[in-house]
């Protein structure tokens, strides 16, 4: 019960949770039960790790990291499968259609059987590997303890829907909704909230979810599941201090807190992934931030938002949300697959301050206050009495004057 209630409290901003909100009275077919999660999760978890206990049952270090490979191919593999049959179901014309979605199924039926199988090794694998990373950045209580443990479940990640007011780009709301939910009904669902709530929204995707255990995609390449594992293992560290408490009581600490899980969480997921036997300079530009690996995208999203913002500014909503729809059509016809871009997706994704969204001086600022610790260690502890931005910045501004002197 006492990691439930953490994983709601994790997920869910304070306030009223029984209150008929928009995003909920339109989406409440579709809800994400975080209970039934946590109802089906619980009990193969630990009979797996029932099962590890018993001697000789436990694979070497080795057999666990091919696991670990193994696992997250065969998960791409299966995704791609899907995808293939719904593309076949979609264009089915005769029996030959039929017989191929069939031939098709039967083959997906087996990943997914490998998949469950291979899933409780590989997600013990992560969380040994991970926590030896975090042991040697000083996290460790006593022996091989460590609080919170880190305990990551692979699979689907729920879909999300955030709200964000028209005539300024804040954001009202957030729900978590069922995964892969269907292009088409996400945007009914915008545009019902849209047309009966006057809200600007968003259905998004998510790769890692702050519930306990931290659920992470699957889908993903070894490096960014490390990096993901991370970032949300951060997330449930920070919750049992000021720093995590304070996640929702100001936008500046929303940003700091995730800000901050994006710098610590690609350091201790690169130093996983390093241990596991990876190349940190195999694809190194892939795994830049995006501001760095794409600058032209992130020049033409900050303009975006500066400009819409503007127009918001001087009362001007229709004409900020017809630029928002000129300038999204501009980046589709240049390469960029964005599905909507309006106030709640600048609301959903500014959140992260080194998001090509972000127009906050966050970014820079944690990115600046971690080039004065040795260690990520060292930097993420620094930050845990941090209550609000204020006191942030004072003492950011300290350890300037202490580099100056």
């Amino acid at each position: 019960m006492a990691a439930f209630a953490l994983a709601v409290l994790l997920v869910l901003p304070s306030g009223d949770r029984l209150h008929i909100t928009p995003a909920l009275d339109v989406s409440s077919e579709h809800a994400f039960s975080l209970v039934q999660w946590h109802i089906t999760n619980f009990f193969g978890k630990w009979a797996h790790l029932l099962r590890e206990a018993i001697p000789g049952q436990r694979p070497t270090r080795e057999e666990r990291i091919a696991i670990v490979d193994e696992y997250l191919q065969t998960s791409r593999l299966a995704e791609k499968e899907e995808r293939l049959i719904e593309g076949r179901i979609a264009r089915a014309g005769g029996a030959n259609s039929a017989k191929g979605a069939v031939i098709s199924r039967e083959y997906l039926d087996e990943l997914l059987g490998l998949q469950r199988g291979l899933r409780p090794k590989a997600e013990e694998a992560v969380e040994s590997e991970l926590s030896a990373v975090l042991h040697g950045q000083g996290f460790g209580l006593w022996g091989d303890a460590l609080f919170p443990p880190v305990d990551i479940r692979f699979g689907q990640l729920p879909t999300i829907i955030v709200t964000s007011r028209r005539d300024k780009i804040a954001r009202v709301e957030r729900r978590l909704l069922r995964p892969e939910l269907e292009y088409i009904e996400r945007g009914r669902l915008e545009d019902e909230l849209f047309e009966k709530h006057d809200l600007s929204a968003i259905v998004g995707n998510l790769a890692g979810l702050s519930t306990y255990p931290t659920l992470v995609t699957d889908t993903d390449s070894l490096r960014s599941v490390l990096r993901t594992a991370a970032h949300e293992w951060l997330h449930v560290y920070w919750f049992f201090r000021p720093f995590g408490q304070t996640f929702w009581l100001s936008e500046e600490m929303a940003t700091l807190n995730e800000t901050a899980a994006d710098i610590a969480g690609r350091e201790l997921g690169d130093a996983t992934f390093a241990r596991m036997g990876g190349d940190l300079a195999e694809n190194a530009r892939r795994y830049l931030p995006q501001e760095e690996r794409d600058p032209r995208f992130t020049r033409m999203m900050r303009e975006t938002r500066q400009r819409a913002e503007e127009l918001l500014a001087e009362g001007k909503v229709h004409e900020a949300e017809e630029y928002m729809k000129e300038r999204w059509w501009q980046m589709r016809l240049g390469g960029y697959g964005l599905r909507k871009l309006n106030q709640a997706y600048f609301a959903m994704h500014g959140i992260y301050g080194e998001s090509v969204t972000s127009v906050s001086p966050i970014g820079d600022e944690v990115a600046e206050f971690r080039t004065y610790f040795a260690s990520t260690g060292e930097f993420i502890r620094a930050l845990n009495g941090v209550s609000t931005y204020g006191e942030f910045l004072r003492r950011l501004g300290e350890r300037r004057e202490e580099r100056r002197k």
